[in-house]
C-alpha cells in the first residue's frame, strides 16, 4: 500500500511571514520530567498508525417524518499518530472527535477507508497487540505482578490513595483526577504500544487536567509510545504540552501538524488570535456553529476554513514520508510475538475467571453497607412474617394458613433474589464493556466469575431467612424436614438470580431492567400454583406455569411439609361438618400437587437455574457483539 504523505512540520504553518506571538505565552515546560519511568519486563514496540480516507454515515430517524436520512460523521479522514508523540484531536461537541476515536481504534468497523499499522493493514492481531499486550498471566509470578502495580501507582502520584476503595454509585472514594490517573495506569498494567484516551480532562480542574496531560505527553515522548487524545477546549498550558494537532468540525479536518504552527496557520486565513487569548478557545470559537438555521456566517465560516484546508493540503510541496520505526519490522514484530508468547499471553480461561472473581468478592465484601442492608432486610422481613404466622395449628384453618405461609415465604425469596440481580448487571456493565474493548477478557469469563463469587450469597440469604422460620411458625418435626426445605430455597433463590441476570442481560438498561422483571414477574406469579388450578388456565398461557420458580418452589415446601403430616384435627367433626383434609396427603391432593418426590422439584429448579444463566448469557454476548 503507498505510504500516506504529510506534510513537513515547517510547512504546516501559513505560507504568510510568521508575526509575533498574539497569544498567550506559556513557559510549560513539554518534558515533563518524572522521578522515574515506569519499567516494563518487555519493552512495547513503536508503531506508526495510519489512517486514509476515513467516512462514516449513519442512519438517523427525522424526529418529525419518522424517515431515515443520512448523516455523515466523517468526511474523508486522513492522518497519521507516530510513536513519541502526543497527538490530540480538538473539535466543538459533535465534531467527530470520539467517532474519529472510535474508527482508528478498532471499536467501529462500520468504516470506509484504511487503517494500518507500520504499513500493515489494520487486523485482529495487530489490534489486540495495539491495545494491550502485556498480560499479567501465570508467566508472571505474584511478587513481579504486585512489583509493577507498585510501580505504577508512585508513577502517577497514586500511592498515598492505593488502599482507598476507588467508589462509584452512591459511594464516595477517590477523587476525580485519582480516577483520570488510575485509568491511565491501569491501561499501561497491559504495556501498550498505542494509547487512545477520549476525553482525558473532562470534568477536572485546571491543574489536574495538566497533571494528565503530561503523563501522557511523558508516555509518548520518553516511553516511544503513540498516543492520541481528545480533549474539547484546553487551557493554554495543557496546549502547551500538545505536539500534534488535529482540529475537527463538522466532521472534517479544519487543521493537522505541529501544534506550534497552528497560530500561523489562522493568521495566515485571515484569523489572527487576539493577544492574551487562548488560542485553544480562540479556534473553537471560530469553527463552533450553535445553530445553523439562524447562524449563516458560521457556516459560511466554517465551510472556507475546510475549503482552506483542503486546497492547503493539496497544493503542499514539501512533503515527507511517514518513516516507520526501524527496530519493529517483520522480522523483530515475529520476534516480538515469540518472546511475548502472542497466541498465549492472554490469561487463560480459569485465570481470568479466578482473577475476576476475586475482584468481585472484594467488592462485594468492601461494601459492607449493602451487605448489612440486604442481611438486614432479609431478617426484618423473615421476623415479621414469622410474627405474622407464629406457631400455627395443624386445623383446618392451619391448612390455609401453613400454605399462605410457605407461598409468601416462597415469594420474598423470589423478590429479594431477582431485584438486586436485575439492578447489578446493568451497573457493571460500562466497566465490562471498557475492560472487554481492550481485550483484558471474554464475555463468558466475566459472566462465570460474577455467578461464581455470587455462590456465597445464594446459600447464606435462605439459611438466615428460613432458620428463624422454621420455629416461629411452628414448621418443625425433625432435621430431615428442615434440610430438604433449605435445599429447596436455596435453589429457589439461584434460580431467582438467573432470572435477574436474564432479565438485565436482555435490557441492560438501569431504568428498563426493573419494569421488565416485574412485567415478567407477575404471570409467574399468578401462576405459581396458589391462586387458580393449573387445570383452570388457559391453554394459551398453561406453558407458564413450567418456566415460574414460584411453582417449583411453592411445590417443593408444600410435599416436604404435608407428607409429614399424618393427622389434621377436625373439631366440625362433632357438628355434622365436612373436613376439606384429614392427612396431609389430602392437602397435596386438594390443590392439585401430586405426591411425588422432592427431588423433582429440586431438579427443575436447578434445570431452571442453569437455563436462566445461559440464555443470559447468549443475550449478553449477542449484545456486547452488536456494539462493535
Amino acid at each position: 500500500m503507498p505510504s500516506l504523505r504529510l506534510r513537513s512540520s515547517n510547512s504546516a504553518a501559513s505560507p504568510t511571514p510568521a508575526s509575533p506571538q498574539p497569544y498567550i505565552g506559556v513557559s510549560t515546560p513539554k518534558n515533563c520530567p518524572s522521578e522515574g519511568s515506569v519499567k516494563t519486563d518487555i519493552p512495547a514496540p513503536r508503531l506508526t498508525l495510519e489512517w486514509q480516507s476515513l467516512q462514516l454515515q449513519v442512519n438517523l430517524q427525522h424526529a418529525q417524518t419518522k424517515q431515515l436520512e443520512q448523516k455523515t460523521i466523517l468526511e474523508s479522514m486522513s492522518g497519521v499518530a507516530q510513536p513519541g508523540e502526543l497527538l490530540v484531536v480538538m473539535g466543538p461537541s459533535g465534531a467527530g472527535k470520539s467517532s474519529l476515536l472510535d474508527c482508528i481504534s478498532g471499536r467501529n468497523n462500520a468504516v470506509n477507508g484504511q487503517v494500518t499499522v507500520n504499513g500493515k493493514l489494520w487486523s485482529k492481531k495487530t489490534q489486540t497487540l495495539c491495545r494491550a499486550r502485556l498480560r499479567m498471566s501465570g508467566a508472571f509470578s505474584r511478587q513481579q505482578y504486585l512489583g509493577r502495580v507498585d510501580t505504577l501507582l508512585e508513577e502517577f502520584g497514586l500511592s498515598k490513595s492505593k488502599d482507598t476503595l476507588i467508589g462509584g454509585w452512591m459511594q464516595r472514594g477517590i477523587s476525580g483526577g485519582e480516577r483520570k490517573r488510575l485509568a491511565l495506569a491501569t491501561e499501561l498494567l497491559t504495556n501498550p504500544s498505542v494509547l487512545f484516551a477520549d476525553e482525558p480532562t473532562s470534568g477536572l480542574d485546571s491543574f489536574m487536567a495538566k497533571s494528565v496531560v503530561q503523563q501522557l505527553r511523558r508516555l509518548a515522548v520518553h516511553e516511544g509510545r503513540t498516543v492520541v487524545a481528545t480533549i474539547h477546549q484546553p487551557s493554554s498550558e495543557v496546549f502547551a504540552l500538545f505536539d500534534r494537532l488535529e482540529l475537527l468540525a463538522d466532521g472534517a479536518t479544519i487543521y493537522q501538524g505541529k501544534a506550534t504552527k497552528v497560530v500561523d496557520y489562522f493568521a495566515g486565513c485571515g484569523y489572527e488570535c487576539p493577544m492574551f487569548m487562548n488560542p485553544a478557545d480562540y479556534f473553537i470559537e471560530k469553527i463552533v456553529v450553535v445553530d445553523a438555521d439562524s447562524d449563516q456566517a458560521g457556516v459560511e465560516r466554517v465551510g472556507a476554513l475546510k475549503e482552506a484546508w483542503k486546497t492547503h493540503a493539496q497544493q503542499r510541496s514539501e512533503a515527507i514520508e511517514v518513516v516507520y520505526p526501524q527496530d519493529i519490522g517483520s522480522k523483530e514484530m515475529a520476534t516480538f510475538y515469540e518472546t511475548l508468547g502472542f497466541a498465549d499471553s492472554r490469561a487463560s480461561v480459569g485465570g481470568q475467571i479466578r482473577v475476576l472473581a476475586t475482584r468481585n468478592a472484594l467488592r462485594l465484601l468492601r461494601d459492607k453497607t449493602a451487605l448489612r442492608l440486604q442481611s438486614v432486610q432479609t431478617l426484618v422481613t423473615t421476623l415479621l412474617v414469622g410474627i405474622i404466622f407464629f406457631q400455627l395449628t395443624l386445623d383446618q384453618q392451619g391448612v390455609s394458613n401453613f400454605s399462605g405461609a410457605f407461598f409468601y415465604i416462597v415469594t420474598e425469596q423470589v423478590y429479594g433474589a431477582s431485584m438486586p440481580a436485575i439492578m447489578s448487571v446493568p451497573m457493571e456493565l460500562p466497566i465490562v464493556y471498557r475492560e472487554y474493548d481492550i481485550g483484558l477478557y471474554s464475555v463468558a469469563s466475566w459472566y462465570a466469575a460474577k455467578n461464581l463469587c455470587e455462590l456465597p450469597q445464594q446459600v447464606i440469604l435462605p439459611i438466615i431467612s428460613l432458620l428463624p422460620l422454621y420455629f416461629l411458625v411452628g414448621i418443625g418435626h425433625d432435621f430431615s424436614m428442615y434440610i430438604q426445605m433449605q435445599l429447596v430455597l436455596i435453589l429457589l433463590h439461584s434460580s431467582c438470580v438467573a432470572f435477574g441476570y436474564c432479565i438485565s442481560c436482555v435490557c441492560r438498561r438501569i431504568d428498563i431492567a426493573p419494569l421488565a422483571g416485574n412485567i415478567v414477574l407477575m404471570p409467574l406469579l399468578l401462576l405459581g400454583g396458589l391462586f387458580i388450578d393449573p387445570s383452570d388456565v388457559p391453554g394459551v398461557l398453561r406453558w407458564v406455569q413450567y418456566i415460574t420458580p414460584f411453582r417449583y418452589g411453592y411445590y417443593g415446601l408444600m410435599r416436604v411439609f404435608w407428607r409429614r403430616v399424618d393427622e389434621i384435627s377436625c373439631d366440625d367433626v362433632a357438628t355434622g361438618a365436612t373436613c376439606a383434609a384429614t392427612t396431609g396427603l389430602e392437602v397435596l391432593a386438594n390443590k392439585g400437587i401430586s405426591n411425588r418426590s422432592v427431588v423433582s422439584d429440586l431438579m427443575l429448579l436447578l434445570a431452571l437455574s442453569v437455563g436462566f444463566r445461559v440464555i443470559g448469557y447468549i443475550a449478553l454476548a449477542v449484545n456486547v457483539g452488536k456494539r462493535k
